[in-house]
């Protein structure tokens, strides 16, 4: 199937009735950018975004439900189908003091002109058809691929390579830097020698990007299947050192490869979007530093959190192994361990299993991550809220005023039962608890 074959196929119903729309009103009509390059590449588009000569005005007259809240020309559109496409007159940028957004911006009659101000060759294709073709010719059955700067070959080829000069590329928009890798990793790309060069020249601007536009594009790393080549380039061009200094510090080739290798796609655990963080932000040593580089990526509260509960049941998981390496195997208190510590004792095999692929478990995991996957599979207690009974019962049934004790309490018969020293029922917890009491110093449990 050719490219166009492609593309024309693969355009959803309320995208070609907007096409249409824009021909009978005598403009022309394109889809653009990353949905053309995810169909050619044989990928399924996230969005699709349009492309026109119509200025904002006559796209809002056009559609009257439309909104224009910027001063770049998008215009967005409901559909009937409940989703909001974007159409962007066709433009050419000018300057760019913050070395992320145009200063100026003019709209221009044909998309040639459209497609030279955009990032990279594989994103300056358009499908459509221009506002001098006949109005009777269908945008979609007709339309034609418009590819001036051959990225269609480049995307064949496996290169990643700047729209014109790149020495303009990544000034104008310092955020090209890494979604140029991104683009690597998503891809499986080679950077083009020019394009590199600009990019190591220039990867000092990314310190000015948004935390929040950095951190998208770090997790659109990781979310690719083979991001290990393009976390190594942004070591190799600066782009690390610009926007994550302390890791940068402590970087090396092998980081990379770990960070492929968790949540790999014969993983069970596959995707591991949380794991592959916790791994690339292994080499910083302090958890305070980690969740300081978290917090200026402007990463959500909660992905944080569990980034730090990831990294000290990591270390817990490190101890579990050198105990059993030395014939002390206890999958049952790393179960409660992580329970603790993540909330989900199915947390403590997780978190062997990414140890294991990324190449840093001891040789006792095996045997480790047997035991916690037995204890998963039975549902063994792990937490005072997997027993089969609850505090306020101890309380009656010992005849004590409540207070710390319970808690200690519950504690030591969870790990009573995870053990199977005692069944997991309520008279049997209950008299457990009083041989417990009974044969325990007075103050031994307060």
């Amino acid at each position: 199937m050719t490219p166009a074959a492609a593309v024309r196929a693969a355009i959803p119903r309320d995208v070609a009735d907007l096409l249409r729309a824009l021909r009978t009103a005598g403009f022309g009509a394109y889809v653009v950018g990353g949905a053309v390059r995810d169909v050619i590449a044989g990928r399924v588009p996230a969005d699709w975004d349009l492309a026109t000569e119509a200025t904002p005005d006559q796209l809002r007259a056009l559609f009257p439900h439309a909104t224009y809240e910027n001063r770049f020309g998008t215009v967005g559109v409901p559909t009937i189908d409940g989703v909001v496409r974007e159409i962007t007159t066709f433009r050419a940028d000018s300057g760019s003091s913050d070395a992320r957004r145009p200063d100026e911006v003019t709209f221009l009659p044909r998309i040639e002109g459209d497609l030279a101000r955009r990032d990279f060759t594989i994103n300056a294709i358009a499908f459509g058809l221009a506002p001098e073709a006949s109005r009777r010719a269908d945008p979609v059955a007709d339309g034609a691929i418009v590819d001036p700067h051959g990225g269609i070959d480049d995307l064949a080829n496996g290169l990643l390579r700047a729209v014109g000069n790149p020495a303009e590329r990544f000034t104008e928009d310092a955020l090209r830097m890494l979604r140029a890798l991104r683009f690597v990793a998503r891809f499986n790309l080679t950077v083009e020698p020019d394009t590199a060069a600009a990019i190591k020249r220039d990867a000092p601007l990314a310190a000015r990007l948004s935390g929040e536009r950095i951190g998208a594009e770090i997790e659109g790393i990781l979310a690719a299947v083979r991001p290990a080549r393009a976390l190594q380039l942004a070591a190799d061009l600066g782009a690390l050192a610009a926007i994550a200094p302390a890791l940068s510090a402590e970087w090396s080739a092998a980081v990379g490869t770990r960070v492929e290798a968790v949540g790999g796609d014969a993983l069970p655990d596959s995707p591991d979007p949380l794991g592959r963080m916790s791994e690339l932000l292994l080499p910083i040593a302090d958890d305070d530093d980690v969740a300081a580089l978290l917090e200026s990526w402007r990463r959500p509260r909660a992905t944080i959190a569990a980034i730090q509960q990831i990294r000290a049941l990591d270390r817990a998981v490190e101890v579990a192994e050198s105990e059993a390496k030395r014939g002390h195997l206890d999958g049952a208190t790393l179960r409660i361990v992580a329970a603790a510590t993540t909330g989900d004792p199915r947390d403590a095999a997780r978190q062997i299993r990414r140890r294991v692929a990324a190449g840093r478990a001891s040789g006792a995991s095996a045997a480790l991550l047997n035991a916690c996957m037995q204890g998963d599979e039975q549902q063994l207690p792990a937490a005072a809220s997997d027993l089969a009974l609850a505090g306020d019962q101890l309380v009656a049934r010992l005849g004590r005023t409540p207070g710390p004790w319970v808690a200690a309490l519950l504690a030591r018969l969870v790990d009573d039962v995870a053990h199977r020293r005692v069944a997991n029922a309520e008279g049997d917890l209950l008299a457990w608890s009083e041989r417990i009491v009974a044969s325990e110093r007075p103050d031994s449990i307060a």
